[in-house]
């Protein structure tokens, strides 16, 4: 039996905030930028991302098994140092992650973005998914004139946008036809809507995490 959409609102509403991120697993989730050499060229150095313990907050875990999927969004910043003035940004890159469990098949697909291409891969379960999302990213960001340079990461982890509470909010005030399903069944919309909303109340931030290479030198 369905519960009315409504009565799944209040239940939203009835629970608990959830505790700050970093009083939860957030301190196992890191990024490092480490320098590694440039195979293609005879000297220089790239930076390699990588995330660790992405997945061992249970929250994160939650929403993809309920069916919500998962955004990483990294962006590489390369930086040069200046002692007499600000630091100065060089360039940068970003790219994305899609993360989704398929439950039909039983696993994980990971669709990465990155410099136009896109690429689809799937996993049997969560253990395998946690190495995946932990791949090193080698990035050619390669830095040009004479100089002190370092290597900035940033990492945002989100679930879908917020345009589900508006859709939800409409649907609370009676404007059915802003939420239906692709055969204009409303009662499945509003509670996709109402499971997602659901997850955001019981506390779904969007989590950011930086990291920063050590300081090399161009001659």
């Amino acid at each position: 039996m369905r519960l009315p959409a409504r009565l799944l609102l209040l239940a939203a509403l009835a629970l608990p905030a959830a505790p700050p991120l970093a009083a939860q697993a957030a301190d196992a989730v890191r990024l490092s930028v480490m320098l590694v050499p440039d195979a293609s060229r005879k000297s220089g150095l790239l930076p390699e991302a990588r995330v660790r313990g992405l997945l061992e907050d249970e929250r994160w875990t939650s929403a993809l098994l309920s069916g919500l999927p998962l955004r990483l969004h990294y962006r590489l910043e390369l930086w040069r140092s200046r002692a007499s003035w600000f630091d100065a940004a060089v360039r940068s890159i970003d790219w994305d992650v899609v993360v989704r469990r398929e439950p039909l098949l039983d696993q994980y697909s990971v669709t990465t973005v990155l410099l136009g291409r896109t690429r689809l891969q799937r996993y049997p379960d969560l253990s395998a998914l946690g190495n995946a999302l932990g791949v090193a990213y080698r990035i050619a960001v390669r830095a040009g004139d004479k100089g002190e340079y370092y290597y900035v990461a940033n990492l945002s982890v989100s679930t879908p946008s917020d345009s589900d509470l508006d859709e939800m909010e409409r649907v609370m005030r009676g404007e059915a036809g802003a939420a239906t399903d692709d055969d204009g069944n409303v009662g499945d919309a509003v509670g996709r809507t109402a499971r997602r909303m659901l997850l955001r109340v019981a506390g779904l931030p969007i989590m950011r995490v930086e990291g920063r290479s050590d300081a090399f030198v161009v001659k």
